[in-house]
């Protein structure tokens, strides 16, 4: 019954846009005097104001109890219920929309139980986009206490597109406790807006309008007549001389009004008296004045004299399907109907005809196109001629702008002037253009102010121009969302015939030249040609190329050779031969060819291979791309684009690609075989920005429409494309079928297509844009369409390949009745029957495919093959809950590669994860058949692709594949992409791969961290786009070490383009990282309201967003020029209309993504935001100047507006600023160094350097036990997933502030110089502390005040210092002011809060020469000789000594110190990281009292004579250092020697890595069993290593002492040597370099 009421709601909708009954208007009087009024005012619901839509949701609860279930929230009686099966708190209610649905949300109400005076719970609300349950979106101030007796609203500022609402039930009260009642709703009410309500005005025309009165001649002279229309019954005109039984046989009155009148209704009246004289009427209309009468009359019926005197006949009830009758002239004929009538002289009282005053037409025959039906629309078409009827109030409007209409002249005029008239509300922007083809149009004129039209219209002279058509694009309104049009008029003179231009049609590929055979010649010709584009026409003759078939069942492969001088590749076909030359390339010549960023430096010589290089590929596809790659970064993209791309791919093995690159045309030839007209079938096509979504059936239209010759042009371009692709051995994948259709095509599909209203099913919305229509796949005109449509593909393609995409339901829509199993196994039949080897591309997206679609491939998934689309974050081929089991049922699959979305930038990536990832699916699935990219934006974070494409070649696919040693990887890719060796580059990639590249620090939302500065200016920033975030997960200073490794050598790199840019990148990204700090520090100066500060702080946040301009301007890339010029291109040799159509797409697609209701309903506004040049400059930045603006007045106490960001951002889209494609030239190394210095986003108050790390405990005057995560205890655990919150089930303690605060405190008195505050780092914004006071004390009991302040709203680190420092015992935290989602409530929150010690100033700070601790002392048998004596400044002395203090003792056994807290933030569970009290160490926890070194902390990372102890103390618990972790001292530089304690078992791979001054290295006892690889490889400078305590070494690792100094010499137990020198051997120690 839900699908039948949904139905029926929609038809509603439908219906009201041909029909309104005249009983559903609301009826206003019109201004003339004497106008009788209709007595009804009732408006119709259906097209205006709201709709409940609840009982037609799918409704989700977590439980039901007995009776009461989910179904009486929507049953319209409050008297029943839904409850939840017990106290289950908080309690989530989802209403899924329907799916048919294309309305916004625009309220929601609940209703509760009655009777229940003193309870109340808190509501909020959520709700999810395309069905993306996933990522919910937050309803700002949807949080309310909702008490029961009043129920709970919410209404949206601006109606909200969504498909999921999401209703959560938290913390019941009982006058104010805790409530013990269970979750419950008595109605639940969801409200869509059906748009704004129509008011029409009924004027009485034939009393106002007519132009003429006719009667019979006998009785047309009269002057009584003139009665008939003047709006009196009681007055009346005889219509005859002589009774019909005396005269004639009919009469009649006719009412002309000069022009054709829409008429809502009309009334005839007759004289009322006692004689009931009864007649028949007969209604006839007349289109225009010199036409004749239509010979059936339209209505017809009964009146008489009596009581039946008056009869009422509405356009509704003469035909359904209208709003209005369209006449030029009405005539009423009337015949007696009994005697009395026919003994009477029948006279009329009244002949009224009533119009929507709104359409009431004017004479305007000086207006070319007055009347005119040739007209043509994207939108509303059947309204359009109100724009022509002479009315300048009458309205005609288009669902959204921008929208065009053409008006076709009928003949070539010499233009005078075209007048357009809008609406006087707000202000409308548009272009006008002419043409004299119907075909190119140019510009006229386009109105870019913000006026309102005024009486007179807005007029544009013409003179000189000819034309036989005009099109004006209405392209914003700022009253609506809606393009709103009144009246054109178009003046001229006719000077001949009108003029059209024939659309040509592409050839057939039959007929092209690119239906040709491929031979082995051909391939071999494109992989010289790979050489000559990339390296030059001079290296061709380095090479030679074969062709070599692989074994039947084999795996693809190439081989590289020296034969006679020159180096030969040989592969089973040309992307493996290409592979094998980017090989050579990569491995011999040093050189790189990426997207972004090459380094072709070519040897002098012909590099020789030696011995035969012979290479496998595990996996038998390497696929390319995702949809919305061909429009995020291929959009606009001609042959020079796309034939280096077609290179990158071969050189990297790929031979599948995904390719809609003129479906277009498939497009225009299939829905014109349907019926539809050339300019309907424009209408239906995307833009070129647009066009991913458009065959992914989540929009139609949207973007155009094209110009003719671009299905020509994209034609010839896929077919070049193509080629290119077969020659080399790659198939596209083209587009499979799966039933998408326009929504109108049950109105224009003709003949054998014609459908029926079983056959199509309606899809509701996707981002607000309406969808495309479903065929129903299990009928016979599914079979139908889609055998047309693979027709139509092969007519354009040729049969070049047996890949097929589509995925039917894409982010949403609507299966109907259908099963999911019954549209796969019709899809796959379909497919199968116009290509018996088909294969169907399916993405694993968002629960797709379901189980239900693979069990419809009914035993045939050889012919499918699954898309694991984000495998590197999202993996589903190995959940058996995804698609109904482990890799998609055991169906072919591939591992792919997302990392982007919406072409946002940023540095980003998941490296460890596509390592170890494409390994283990290797080597434990059954079913992968290949790797894949299929990033939303390309051309970005190249080193991910180069590694990935890489993974699965190896010497032998029938062996286990192994991964790649990221860090020898690296070091190759670094050389050869900045064209020499270079250590310090490399050690920025390698940290680079720890942080930006590091899986476990990058899983948050979709895509890179985005840019507070590519963000709508505000307060509170979580993210720039609906899905994406702006979190960073790694130490945003270690990118800034990075990037200062990148600049060491830069005068040494900088010819590489590939070096510059990976600079420019690295920089924008440490910019981009430091908004965030500006930012809060911005917001921080506003909150407080100190606006000298926020001067200060807002001029630097804009000064860092003219370096980040400044730094993209150095690379052609990171250039808006190159995006928006590469739009404009495209359309070179078109008309203007077609290149402002392109630049808008461009424009728009990067900022509002489209227009108002997908950029803020639909939530796609700076989706696709980028960090490029120009558009920083002229958007992000002009955006938050405005924001500044309106900040500073506000502070100065000058009134305000809120700022209409879209208004903004729409006409910046709209914009036709010119952008440079030319890079700057500017020194990277000047402005990286300004950068490091200047806009640095270290941040001192998340800096632990001067915590306090003795033991402290905490109380609390309020906390929130009830729950695991609330204690105070939590500040000091070292965790920000764990917070303190203050009591949430006391309404005491939501009343105030009082009870909110903190005690700390230590064993003993200690001098302190502040404190550090993290807020909480999720689940909401309650209780992050605004405004604090600080308290000490000695006794616990009498405090004195030492620091207050306010606090940013936001989840950085805050940082409080004493204006001195203060000796205390106690600490009394104290809360002010906090934030609140909950009216009128009080909460405080902390994730973590920190001591801080006073910072040492120079005279208490240890200098380079600070002696050993007493543990660190070596024993007489360590004591060195002469040759290895230290200087004096690390000479070891009696202070080194080993005491008691550290002895691990009972008073120092482990213990539980979940309280305590420590220099990191470390509480002691495993995997934390924690400092030794001097700060001069970072140790990873180990086990229960272990702990291995992790890193120098700050005050290390200057030492010289390094010091590792035995043990350490933190948190009272001594701990065992029993290992140095890989990379823990790697690359220091200041390290002259190193004692390593006794505990220790084992040296990290590179722990010691490059540390150019190391010296000596001393093992101080006899546990060490393992020295890892390259442990102290490149350590030039060490001479002498002594082992001599040792007794247990067990390994020595590959390079562990590779590259040491010549005259090292290692001292072993003399008992050891043999064994020691052979273990040693293997690490690059030689025998004679080992002594006892």
């Amino acid at each position: 019954m839900k699908g039948k009421k949904v139905l029926s709601t929609l038809l509603a909708f439908l219906m009201v846009l041909t029909a309104v009954p005249v009983g559903n208007i609301k009826v206003v009087a019109a201004p003339q005097q004497d106008v009788q009024l209709q007595d009804q005012e009732v408006k119709t619901q259906a097209e205006s104001g709201l709709s409940n839509i609840a009982a037609d949701c799918e409704i989700s609860v977590p439980s039901e109890e007995g009776a009461n279930v989910k179904e009486n929230m929507v049953d319209g009686n409050p008297s029943s219920l839904w409850v939840n099966n017990g106290a289950n708190w908080p309690c989530t209610v989802t209403f899924a929309l329907p799916k048919a649905n294309t309305k916004c949300v625009k309220k929601v109400v609940l209703k509760f139980e009655s009777g229940h005076t003193p309870w109340s719970m808190d509501v909020s609300l959520k709700y999810a986009l395309n069905n993306v349950t996933s990522d919910l979106v937050s309803v700002p101030g949807s949080a309310k206490t909702a008490k029961f007796d009043d129920g709970y609203t919410f209404e949206f500022e601006n109606a909200q597109a969504m498909t999921h609402l999401y209703v959560e039930l938290s913390n019941p009260k009982n006058n104010g406790a805790t409530g013990t009642f269970w979750p419950a709703i008595a109605e639940a009410e969801v409200y869509i807006d059906n748009g704004a309500e129509e008011t029409v005005e009924l004027e009485n025309i034939a009393a106002t309008r007519k132009q003429s009165l006719t009667l019979k001649s006998e009785v047309n002279a009269s002057a009584d007549k003139a009665k008939i229309t003047d709006n009196d019954e009681t007055t009346a005109s005889p219509l005859q001389e002589k009774t019909f039984a005396a005269g004639s046989s009919e009469t009649f009155a006719e009412v002309g009004f000069g022009v054709e009148q829409k008429m809502r209704q009309i009334i005839l009246a007759l004289p009322k008296d006692n004689q009931n004289a009864s007649y028949t009427y007969k209604l006839y209309g007349k289109a225009t004045k010199n036409g004749s009468y239509e010979t059936q009359p339209f209505a017809t019926g009964n009146i008489n004299t009596g009581d039946a005197n008056k009869v009422k006949i509405n356009a509704a009830d003469v035909d359904s399907a209208v709003k209005d009758l369209e006449y030029e002239s009405v005539k009423a004929v009337f015949e007696a109907a009994n005697d009395d009538g026919k003994n009477n002289i029948l006279s009329l009282a009244e002949f009224q005809i009533f119009a929507n005053k709104a359409t009431i037409a004017e004479a305007d025959t000086e207006n070319i196109v007055w009347k005119s039906t040739a007209l043509h629309s994207n939108y509303s078409q059947d309204t359009l001629n109100r724009i022509v009827d002479g009315n300048l109030s009458n309205t005609w409007s288009a669902d959204q702008y921008p929208a065009y209409v053409d008006f076709d002249l009928g003949a070539e005029y010499d233009l005078s002037r075209i007048e357009v008239y809008t609406p006087k509300n707000g202000y409308s922007q548009y272009s006008l253009y002419y043409s004299n083809d119907g075909q190119n149009y140019s510009k006229l004129a386009e109105k870019t102010g913000t006026d309102a039209c005024p009486d007179g219209g807005e007029v544009y002279q013409a003179e000189g121009k000819k034309a036989s058509s005009v099109r004006i694009l209405l392209s914003y309104n700022s009253a609506s969302s809606k393009a709103v049009l009144n009246e054109v008029r178009i003046l001229g003179t006719k000077s001949g015939e009108a003029k059209k231009a024939a659309f040509q049609a592409p050839v057939s590929y039959v007929e092209s030249a690119y239906n040709t055979e491929v031979t082995t010649q051909d391939t071999i010709d494109e992989v010289y040609g790979i050489v000559s584009r990339n390296l030059g026409k001079q290296y061709k003759n380095w090479f030679t190329f074969e062709v070599k078939d692989k074994a039947e069942g084999a795996a693809d492969y190439y081989e590289i050779e020296d034969v006679d001088g020159k180096v030969k590749i040989t592969g089973n076909s040309g992307v493996t031969i290409a592979n094998g030359l980017n090989y050579y390339l990569k491995y011999y010549c040093k050189v790189s060819i990426t997207q972004v960023g090459d380094q072709v430096t070519m040897p002098k010589s012909i590099v020789k291979v030696g011995s035969k290089v012979h290479k496998e590929c595990k996996v038998a596809l390497r696929y390319a791309y995702n949809y919305c790659t061909m429009s995020y970064s291929m959009a606009f993209w001609g042959e020079d684009e796309w034939r280096k791309e077609l290179d990158w791919l071969a050189l990297n093995g790929v031979n599948i690609v995904l390719d809609i690159t003129g479906q277009e045309e498939v497009w225009r030839e299939f829905l014109s075989a349907l019926g539809y007209t050339h300019e309907e079938i424009k209408d239906y096509i995307a833009g070129p920005a647009y066009y991913a979504w458009a065959y992914m059936a989540n929009l139609s239209g949207y973007g155009g429409p094209v110009h003719d010759s671009w299905f020509t042009k994209r034609t010839e371009l896929a077919r070049k494309n193509q080629l290119i692709m077969r020659k080399l051995g790659m198939q596209p994948i083209l587009q499979g079928y799966s039933g998408m259709v326009p929504v109108d095509v049950q109105s224009k599909a003709k003949g054998a297509y014609a459908l029926t209203g079983n056959d199509v099913i309606p899809q509701g919305t996707w981002c607000s844009f309406q969808r495309p229509y479903m065929l129903r796949t299990t009928t016979a005109a599914y079979d139908k369409y889609a055998k047309l449509f693979y027709e139509c593909q092969k007519n354009v393609y040729g049969d070049v390949t047996h890949y097929y995409a589509t995925d039917p339901f894409h982010e949403g829509g609507n299966t109907g009745d259908m099963s999911t199993s019954d549209v796969s196994s019709e899809v796959l039949n379909s497919m199968l029957e116009f290509d018996k080897d088909a294969v169907w591309v399916i993405q694993a997206w968002q629960g797709n495919p379901s189980a239900g679609l693979i069990n419809g491939l009914n035993g045939r998934k050889e012919h499918a093959l699954v898309l694991d689309l984000y495998a590197e974050k999202d993996t589903h081929w190995n959940d058996s809950s995804y698609s109904g089991g482990k890799e998609f049922q055991k169906t072919p699959w591939v591992y792919c590669m997302l990392n982007n979305f919406g072409g946002r930038m940023g540095l980003h990536g998941h490296m460890d994860n596509i390592v170890s990832g494409v390994v283990d699916a290797a080597n434990n699935s059954e079913m992968l058949t290949g790797i894949g990219i299929t990033p939303e934006g390309s051309q970005n974070n190249p080193v991910l692709y180069d590694l990935l494409f890489e993974t699965v070649w190896c010497d032998d696919a029938t062996k286990t594949l192994t991964e790649i040693d990221t860090d020898q990887w690296l070091k190759d890719y670094v050389t050869r992409r900045y064209g020499a060796k270079s250590e310090s580059a490399y050690e920025a990639m390698k940290i680079l791969e720890n942080t930006v590249y590091k899986a476990s620090l990058n899983m948050r939302g979709q895509g890179a961290p985005e840019s507070y500065i590519n963000a709508r200016p505000a307060e509170s920033i979580g993210a720039a786009s609906t899905w994406g975030n702006a979190v960073i997960g790694y130490d945003m200073e270690e990118l800034e070490k990075a990037a200062e490794l990148l600049l060491e050598d830069y005068d040494t790199l900088k010819k590489s383009d590939g070096y510059l840019y990976d600079l420019a990148d690295v920089l924008k990204q440490v910019l981009s990282n430091s908004s965030q700090k500006y930012h809060r520090e911005m917001v921080s100066a506003y909150r407080s309201g100190d606006i000298a500060k926020f001067n200060e702080a807002s001029d630097q946040f804009l000064s860092l967003i003219d370096k980040v301009e400044e730094v993209l301007g150095t690379r052609k890339e990171f250039l808006f020029g190159t995006w928006t010029e590469q739009a404009k291109k495209l359309a070179e040799g078109d008309d203007d209309f077609t290149k402002d159509i392109y630049e808008l797409n461009a424009k728009s697609l990067v900022t509002t993504w489209a227009s108002y209701p997908q950029a803020e309903s639909g939530g796609l506004k700076d989706y696709s935001n980028r960090q490029w040049a120009g558009l920083t400059q002229d958007f992000y930045k002009q955006r938050w100047t405005m924001w500044i603006n309106q900040k500073k007045a506000e502070m100065k106490g000058e009134s305000t507006q809120n700022i209409n960001w879209f208004a903004f951002e729409w006409a910046f889209a709209r914009s036709h600023t010119e952008y440079t494609t030319e890079a700057s030239g500017k020194n990277l190394k000047e402005l990286g160094e300004d950068i490091l210095k200047n806009y640095s986003s270290k941040d001192p108050a998340a800096n632990g350097a001067n915590d306090y790390t003795g033991k402290v405990t905490v109380t609390a005057g309020s906390e929130e036990t009830s729950q695991e995560n609330g204690a105070a205890a939590n500040v000091l655990d070292g965790s920000s997933d764990t917070i303190w919150h203050t009591n949430y089930t006391n309404a005491a303690d939501m009343a105030s502030y009082e009870k909110h605060y903190l005690i700390f405190t230590m064993e003993e008195a200690v001098k302190l110089g502040g404190l550090r505050y993290q807020p909480r780092q999720g689940g909401g914004l309650n209780g992050i502390i605004k405004a604090y006071e600080i308290y000490t004390s000695m006794d616990g009991e009498n405090y004195t005040k030492a620091a207050e302040g306010n606090w940013t709203a936001d989840t950085s680190w805050k940082l409080v210092s004493f204006d001195r420092p203060v000796t205390a015992k106690y600490v009394k935290f104290v809360v002010k002011d906090a934030t609140s989602e909950q009216a009128g409530k009080c909460f405080s929150s902390a994730a973590q809060i920190r001591l801080t010690v006073p910072e040492k100033t120079g005279e208490d700070k240890p200098t380079e020469t600070e002696k050993p601790t007493e543990t660190e002392k070596p024993t007489e048998t360590e004591k060195p000789t002469e040759t290895e004596k230290p200087n004096q400044t690390e000479k070891p002395n009696e202070t080194e000594k080993p005491n008691q203090t550290e002895k691990p003792n009972q008073t120092e056994k482990p213990k539980d110190n979940k309280s305590d807290q420590n220099t990191s933030g470390s509480a002691g569970k495993i995997g934390d990281v924690i400092a030794d009290a001097a700060g001069v160490f970072n140790y990873t926890i180990t086990g229960n009292d272990t702990v291995e070194v992790k890193s120098m902390a700050a005050k290390g990372k200057t030492k010289k004579a390094v010091k590792i102890s035995a043990s350490i103390k933190a948190n009272g618990k001594t701990y065992k250092v029993t290992g140095i972790a890989a990379n823990a001292f790697k690359g220091n530089k200041k390290m002259t020697s190193v004692l390593i304690g006794g505990n220790v078992k084992k040296i990290g791979r590179s722990a010691f890595e490059n540390c150019k001054n190391l010296m000596k290295v001393t093992v101080n006892g006899s546990k060490l069993q393992i020295i890892s690889k390259n442990a102290f490889k490149g350590d030039k400078k060490l001479k002498n290593i002594s082992l001599k305590k040792v007794k247990s070494l067990k390994k020595v690792e590959k390079a562990a002492f590779k590259g040491v100094s010549k005259k090292v010499t290692v001292k072993v137990p003399k008992n050891k040597k043999k064994a020691y020198s052979k273990l040693l051997a293997k690490g690059g120690i030689a025998a004679g370099k080992v002594r006892s």
